[in-house]
């Protein structure tokens, strides 16, 4: 969620101390992490361990001031660059106010080992959306462990036993001194980031386990990747005989293991691919299935009820694929990455999602995705309660319809309908080509004689008074 706490230069902050980065998670830093969050986030978080206070005392604070001087920018700046940090688990920020005033409390998280970061479903996929398929596989081969073989060599390590004493009675009853430090290192260590779960509630995870195990996968390890399967089902609207015949492929035919890294290459090679027309999947999708007839489909026209089956059936990034193709452009790595985040956090609907790009791209003209756009309509619709693209175009109505009270102009005064005399109508109808309208009340011969002669003996009486 986006932060709505104030937040100005004079604002203090404390950073409490945390441990020092090792050689490996300095690595995992600059390599993996860096390439999400961009070079600014990477000073911010740099920053904020120089500003470490040893103490951990509230009172001990700093100001943004002193920040915004080390890294030489302004306060939305840096403001956007700790929120990567925040959306990458390696910043926590707590808000507070006391008799000091307001202040922030910047907790620094330590990097995921490589291991734990290439297991990590959302980090991974973003991480091969950002630098590209070969990229992502030599990074892999970077952390890669190269295990040796150790099958002819015997263990002849020492036990901790047999080189120390210990008294047995304070094994089995620790002293007090050792319950109570690790009563506050428990107390200490930071609660565990959950990563967004996903909805599967339409996903049928009983057929996928059918093919999978006449096909021999491990059932065991399909359930651990569950929350990859739901996120890449999402995205590229995989179904789950699809999904069943891609972890097939990579599954290992003696052990009926696969590896995750190799399924998340596979469905990016198979399915970011060009999209056809919009237009053709709208009229294919339409004969295929009919719009329920609700309350809120009735009120759509038929182009918008065409839209509204095609958001139902299309993954987001065919669907967003499809409308680039239309403007003649293309999908950037940016904008996939943006789908997957909004996906990750499983908020809306796909479909939903589908308007929210079709509003931005379509309605709002833009030439490619913006992040903060694209989280400011998310966070609207999903505060109106909006979970279906009837409901996500009603509610654009809704926004466009005028107020009901009267048009005023600058001087507070109602304008008024102006309307046309007939006169102005017949000289606009005539200048047209066409025939004045008669008025029934034509001018004959004998008046026109009558007006005239009046005329003549106004014109006499005017020159003898002369």
């Amino acid at each position: 969620m986006p932060n709505d706490e104030p937040l100005t230069p004079k604002t203090g902050l404390v950073v409490p101390q945390a441990p020092a980065l090792s050689a490996a998670q300095q690595a995992v830093l600059a390599e993996l992490y860096l390439p999400l969050m961009g070079p600014l986030a990477y000073s911010l978080y740099a920053a904020l361990r120089s500003l470490q206070s040893s103490e951990n005392e509230l009172s001990n604070r700093r100001s943004h001031a002193e920040l915004l001087g080390i890294l030489n920018v302004d306060l939305p700046t840096v403001l956007a660059a700790r929120r990567k940090l925040e959306a990458t688990g390696l910043l926590r920020s707590y808000y507070q106010q006391d008799e000091l005033g307001a202040m922030y409390i910047y907790q620094l998280q330590a990097p995921l080992l490589a291991l734990q970061f290439f297991a990590d479903d959302l980090l991974s996929v973003l991480l091969l959306d950002t630098v590209g398929e070969l990229r992502y596989q030599q990074l892999a081969g970077d952390f890669a462990a190269q295990p040796i073989d150790l099958t002819a060599a015997k263990d002849v390590t020492a036990n901790i036993l047999d080189v120390f004493h210990v008294d047995s009675q304070k094994v089995t009853t620790p002293p007090l001194s050792v319950q109570k430090v690790r009563a506050q290192l428990a107390a200490n260590e930071p609660a565990e980031d959950h990563s967004p779960v996903l909805s599967d509630d339409d996903f049928d995870w009983q057929l996928l386990g059918q093919i999978l195990k006449q096909n021999y996968v491990d059932l065991k390890q399909v359930a651990s990747s569950r929350q990859l399967i739901i996120t890449e089902s999402r995205v590229y609207g995989i179904s789950e005989i699809e999904m069943a015949k891609l972890i097939s492929e990579v599954a290992s035919l003696t052990t009926g293991q696969f590896d995750e890294n190799q399924l998340k290459l596979l469905i990016a090679r198979r399915y970011e691919r060009p999209a056809v027309s919009s237009q053709q999947v709208a009229t294919e999708a339409t004969v295929a299935t009919t719009t329920k007839d609700n309350k809120a489909s009735a009120q759509l026209s038929t182009a918008e009820q065409q839209l509204v089956t095609y958001a139902k059936q299309t993954a987001p990034y065919d669907f967003l694929s499809a409308l680039k193709q239309e403007k003649h452009g293309f999908v950037t790595s940016g904008e996939n990455r943006l789908v997957h985040d909004l996906i990750g956090r499983g908020v809306l609907p796909n479909a939903v999602i589908n308007m929210v790009i079709y509003y931005l791209l379509q309605n709002r003209e833009l030439a490619a995705l913006n992040r903060n756009l694209l989280e400011t309509v998310a966070n609207d619709w999903q505060q109106h309660g909006i979970t279906t693209p009837e409901a996500a175009l009603m509610h654009l109505k809704q926004r466009k319809q005028p107020k009901s009270t009267p048009t005023r102009r600058k001087n507070n005064r109602p304008t008024r309908k102006e309307i046309m005399p007939k006169w102005a109508q017949q000289q606009q109808q005539t200048e047209s080509g066409k025939q004045p309208a008669q008025t029934g009340k034509q001018i004959t011969a004998a008046q026109r004689k009558q007006l005239a002669d009046r005329l003549a003996k106004l014109e006499t009486n005017s020159e003898k008074e002369d």
